[in-house]
């Protein structure tokens, strides 16, 4: 498979070259055009027919969402990945509203850049087959991976499968005593549900790089990576906007549920 063809769209014609370094050859992505407004990116849309469309969300004359029906008559299996300065969450916010892909705030630094956006990308195919999806905020506290356990169960009601149910609630335990005991801040659970398989995101406020390890059988902790490496799909750690990081996994719907030890990087 080529590379992913990427229009990009911001008024600053300094962030449109930054953007074109990063997604140099060999990331897998491929820069066909740029446009410094929103009429100007419905024009190269219909032009250079891309199949991934960074938005910058404010721009002078047509802004994003102004730009985005214009697109999607030119462009429609174009993936809109929305960018901008603002908060994390106002952004995710808004990437739901406008069918987005995802987001991506200008903080991302460059040499992440391609793993980000092949990250959301790569997630498409799920996003398009989403059944459900929920998140939650739990505040640094003793008692949250029980409420988190509760609250994902929950997500996951209108599945009739208690083997995933069991997985993914056992993983998000793991994961959300972990960043309560050792990030010191608090933690935002999100599931996702398709067709194939349940995808939770458990970010917290540290960027503390971390790896499964082995834990001594009279410890309490610290087994949580291990057992996400062993019962998952695949898994991975990002950086999460603004700072923090955000650990994900997958498990596979229905029977044969399997890992993959390696795990991944998004």
């Amino acid at each position: 498979m080529g590379a992913q063809r990427v229009l990009v769209v911001d008024d600053d014609p300094d962030y449109r070259w930054l953007v074109r370094l990063a997604l140099a050859p060999g990331s897998g992505f491929e820069v066909v055009a740029e446009a410094g407004d929103g009429r100007e990116a419905v024009a190269e849309a219909a032009r250079a027919r891309p199949d991934v469309v960074l938005l910058d969300c404010t721009m002078p004359g047509a802004d994003a969402f102004d730009a985005l029906p214009g697109l999607r008559e030119v462009a429609p299996d174009a993936r809109i990945v929305l960018v901008s300065g603002h908060d994390a969450a106002d952004l995710r916010a808004a990437s739901r509203s406008a069918g987005a892909v995802g987001y991506l705030t200008k903080e991302t630094p460059a040499r992440r850049l391609a793993a980000e956006l092949s990250a959301l990308v790569g997630l498409v195919e799920a996003v398009e087959q989403l059944l459900t999806e929920a998140s939650q905020r739990f505040e640094q506290d003793a008692q949250s991976p029980r409420a988190a356990r509760r609250f994902v169960s929950q997500a996951l009601t209108a599945v009739d499968d208690d083997d995933l149910t069991d997985t993914v609630t056992l993983l998000v335990s793991e994961l959300v005593t972990n960043a309560v005991l050792h990030a010191g801040s608090d933690v935002e659970v999100l599931v996702r549900l398709t067709a194939t398989a349940a995808r939770v995101e458990v970010t917290d406020a540290s960027a503390r790089a971390v790896a499964p390890r082995d834990a001594a059988s009279d410890e309490d902790s610290g087994r949580g990576l291990a057992l996400v490496g062993n019962l998952a799909r695949r898994w991975g750690v990002r950086e999460a906007p603004g700072g923090g990081k955000t650990v994900w996994f997958e498990v596979d719907r229905g029977p044969g549920v399997g890992g993959d030890p390696g795990g991944a990087t998004e």
